[in-house]
């Protein structure tokens, strides 16, 4: 959502991606949309953090909670979320979720 919501009004593409690894499965999420900047990449995962103000058209406010939660789902299960971004190049969710273990 956080994604279709940079893009709103811009276009752009959004893609997930999925691959099996040895020990672990690995969730792109990306986005062509405007990007992060960086002195905002720090914060994006505190709870309440948002920069979704009531004043873009088509967008609701945000409550700041969607990545905070995201990552203590992902925390809990044992892995790990990353981020990268480029200003005007877009945005890169990356989560990292161990496999089971496997039984003989």
């Amino acid at each position: 959502i956080n994604a279709r919501h940079a893009m709103l009004g811009k276009g752009g593409s959004l893609s997930v991606k999925a691959q099996q690894e040895e020990n672990e499965i690995r969730i792109q999420v990306s986005d062509s949309g405007p990007g992060i900047p960086p002195a905002l990449l720090p914060k994006i995962f505190e709870p309440f953090f948002t920069t979704k103000d009531a004043s873009r058209r088509g967008e609701t406010k945000g409550t700041g909670l969607g990545l905070a939660i995201c990552r203590e789902i992902v925390q809990h299960h044992a892995g790990r979320i990353e981020v990268e971004s480029a200003i005007g190049k877009g945005t890169t969710f990356t989560l990292h979720l161990p496999t089971p273990a496997q039984t003989d």
